[in-house]
């Protein structure tokens, strides 16, 4: 009954020990960079990976036989059962739960996710659409900024769902709306440190050029995932 016992709490403070201390040390870092609410993903995954092996198997038979006046140590065959024990426990139930734990973090970013993410990138891009045909109707803009944004939203939704549906949209004979788009941004990239570099405009003006270009940089590595 005793060596039950030890073996349940020895078990759980295993499978427990680094989740302690993982989560609270997670939560001061997400806080300190900014985070509203702290995030369980990477934590619980971090807490779990921890499984037991070798180490403290040899810990364990590093415990010497005998006393310093040779009288057997007692206990000591029930401490090795329990690291046994304790080793074997945690790698089966920590090494097969370790998967679903991942995908059902998120990490892995399995298929499900991935779909998950582009449904919504489509109701977003329809949200988009319809606060736009709100703002034409109250004639809110021009109408050539209108019809370039319309533009530019109908072919994100047309993209997504293309995404959804498995189906491949026709190969352009030139550059793609996106390629273009990346292209110009280099240019003007390559532009702006000519400026710089001749002594046409001063640090201050280039990085605040330069914001607005990695700007547009980010929104076009979104619009390919």
């Amino acid at each position: 009954m005793q060596a039950e016992s030890l073996f349940n709490d020895a078990t759980s403070l295993v499978l427990f020990q680094i989740a302690l201390w993982v989560f609270p040390l997670s939560a001061v870092i997400q806080r300190r960079s900014g985070a509203r609410r702290p995030s369980w993903p990477v934590p619980a995954v971090v807490s779990w990976v921890g499984t037991r092996g070798v180490v403290p198997l040899a810990a364990a038979l590093s415990i010497p036989l005998t006393t310093a006046s040779g009288v057997p140590l007692p206990r000591r065959d029930l401490i090795l059962v329990l690291a046994v024990a304790v080793i074997v426990v945690s790698l089966v139930v920590q090494g097969l739960t370790l998967e679903p734990l991942v995908r059902r973090a998120g990490i892995a970013r399995p298929d499900a996710a991935r779909h998950e993410e582009t449904v919504a990138r489509l109701r977003l891009a329809e949200a988009a659409l319809a606060r736009l045909d709100e703002l034409a109707a109250r004639e809110a803009a021009a109408d050539d900024v209108i019809d370039r944004a319309r533009a530019s939203l109908q072919a994100r939704i047309g993209h997504t769902r293309a995404r959804i549906d498995g189906t491949v949209a026709p190969e352009p004979d030139g550059l793609t709306d996106r390629e273009l788009r990346r292209d110009l941004n280099a240019g003007e990239n390559a532009g702006l440190a000519r400026l710089y570099d001749d002594g046409t405009i001063s640090q201050a003006t280039r990085q605040q050029l330069q914001h607005g270009l990695d700007l547009e940089a980010a929104r076009l590595s979104a619009e390919q995932r």
